[in-house]
């Protein structure tokens, strides 16, 4: 079960950068090199991206007596408050960006970390170093979307844990590829797990689970490892070992978070099949789809809607807030796209941290919308965004009608071929015990009450940066209360926005109403024109 396996050792390599010439950080540069965050461990491999770093043709060491200079490159963790400096060990050394291991016999603290190349010194940048801040590895070498996780109990563990299945030939050794299922064993590699003086030349002292306070959180469920330790011949390569619990839903996006020491890591996805399933399954992603994903590439999501938000709780009587049609041809990576349905799942609740696009496709120069309360020939604009064009529409007399059927038609542009779409919105909608919900206490449940017709699903979507909870319900139910533990996610940063919607799911679930064709070939991957009843308002987290 501990054995490691060698090919993994790459999962700490990066992407490379351009050369530069003077030894210069990048702004909060200085990273766990296998999850991605800020703040370091005792024995972790950490990543600084920069320029004129090192060399022009990387420069590597050997493992597991890595030098304190490669390529003629250092670097320094000098103790803020003085003292003497602390060299790392060099893993590798290139012009935009150096890895490097930090020493086990580091104490925690703020340190002035310098990157010296050829004899020249960077100005210093300060990075917190604390007991244990463990890292999970991931497919995209990034710390964000799929975590490049072995199933233990297939394949003598040489096997990885995808969406699809399959098999991959690396480095003569014949890997299997499939999801994990309730059960399996599971094995998380990343560094940043603390001090081990053992692994520092590549060996190891065991177990950490106790010492370390190792848990693992799958979709909101606890695990308690059954390893938590460095592994043996690779200094800084640290696995986190756990099971399934038997009764683990499937998700194709399962959310993984490694707390160690109290300190929480970086979170990432899994895909878990139901027992006997060779692939993960899921009505909105097809295997072409899922295939995509699994290989790392772009998705395309057209998102538009048409919609009625009011800032009271009833239609069309309360105050507009806003309404109009808008939305945009979006592009993601993969990781990207996962973040936005990835995460801890209470209740019928979802805690994600959504993250935005890489950029947005010219589906054309402009829009036509119609429908009740609009003018024949009505024009959506686009609204020049930095990363592409958006398009929006806001009737100025606020006079789209709860229960209207709309029309929105695009001639095409210079990514995105022809394409049109028809929505009817719900035709009522009240939230019955709206100025009820002007504060969110994340100690005490939250109700939300409705009333209305034309829909057949409510979402209850509170956000406050970073995090945003949303929870899908069935309309019939008429209510539903967000659980403690689901509102404990969110932040208390004193203000946020709580939205309710009704929604029509045939028209708001990605890939049933809207892949427009590309002008490059294929189509969107998801998309859908989604009509919308929708009460929002400020709201108070305590």
């Amino acid at each position: 079960m501990l054995r490691v396996i060698p090919a993994l050792a790459a999962l700490l390599t990066v992407s490379i950068l351009p050369l530069c010439a003077q030894p210069v950080l990048n702004p909060a540069s200085i990273l766990n090199a296998s999850g991605y965050q800020n703040q370091l461990a005792p024995d972790t491999v950490f990543v600084i991206f920069g320029s004129g770093l090192g060399p022009a043709a990387i420069a590597t060491a050997s493992a597991p007596n890595y030098p304190t200079s490669v390529g003629g490159t250092s670097v320094a963790f000098t103790p803020a408050g003085g003292g003497t400096a602390i060299p790392a060990k060099m893993v590798y050394s290139l012009a935009g960006q150096i890895a490097g291991l930090l020493p086990s016999s580091i104490a925690p603290g703020t340190y002035a970390v310098t990157v010296t190349y050829n004899s020249q010194t960077s100005n210093p940048q300060n990075v917190t170093v604390v007991p244990r801040s463990f890292g999970i590895a991931t497919v995209n070498s990034a710390g964000t979307g799929a975590a490049q996780a072995t199933i233990g109990n297939v394949n003598a563990g040489i096997s990885l844990a995808r969406l699809t299945s399959g098999s991959l030939n690396y480095q003569g050794l014949n890997w299997t590829l499939q999801p994990a299922q309730p059960g399996d064993t599971l094995v998380l590699w990343g560094t940043g797990g603390g001090a081990d003086p053992l692994n520092d030349t590549g060996g190891t002292s065991g177990d950490q689970t106790a010492a370390g306070n190792f848990m693992v959180n799958v979709g909101g469920a606890e695990i308690v490892p059954l390893y938590a330790g460095a592994s043996s011949g690779y200094p800084g390569l640290w696995q986190i070992n756990f099971t399934l619990p038997l009764n683990i839903p499937p998700n194709c996006f399962a959310y993984v978070q490694v707390t160690a020491g109290g300190q929480a890591g970086n979170a990432v996805s899994i895909p878990i099949a139901s027992p006997g399933q060779s692939s993960c399954s899921n009505p909105q992603l097809s295997p072409a789809i899922l295939s995509k994903l699994d290989a790392g590439g772009n998705i395309v999501e057209a998102q538009f809607s048409v919609t009625i938000a009011t800032s009271g709780n009833t239609f069309p009587t309360a105050s507009v807030a806003f309404e109009g049609v808008g939305g945009n041809v979006a592009q993601f990576s993969a990781a990207e796209w996962e973040s936005n349905f990835s995460g801890p799942v209470v209740g019928q609740c979802v805690i994600t941290h959504p993250a935005n696009p890489d950029f947005y496709l010219d589906a054309g120069p402009s829009f036509t919308f119609s429908g009740p309360g609009v003018a024949a020939g009505t024009i959506v604009p686009i609204i020049a965004l930095p990363n592409g064009p958006d398009y929006q529409y806001n009737p100025p007399t606020n006079s789209l009608v709860p229960g209207g059927t709309y029309t929105m038609t695009s001639p095409g542009g210079k990514q995105v071929n022809p394409f049109s779409a028809t929505v009817t919105l719900p035709s009522s909608f009240t939230v019955t015990n709206w100025t009820a919900l002007t504060l969110v206490d994340r100690t005490q449940p939250l109700t939300v009450n409705w009333t209305g017709s034309g829909f057949d699903q409510v979402l209850i979507y509170i956000q406050a940066a970073p995090v945003a909870l949303s929870c899908t319900v069935p309309e019939s139910l008429g209510t539903y209360t967000i659980p403690t533990a689901a509102l404990a996610y969110l932040p208390a940063t004193g203000s946020g926005q709580i939205s309710v919607q009704a929604l029509v799911a045939a028209d708001n679930l990605v890939g049933t109403a809207l892949t427009p064709g590309l002008v490059a070939g294929g189509q969107a991957d998801f998309g859908g024109l989604a009509p919308d009843l929708a009460t929002i308002q400020v709201v108070t987290i305590k």
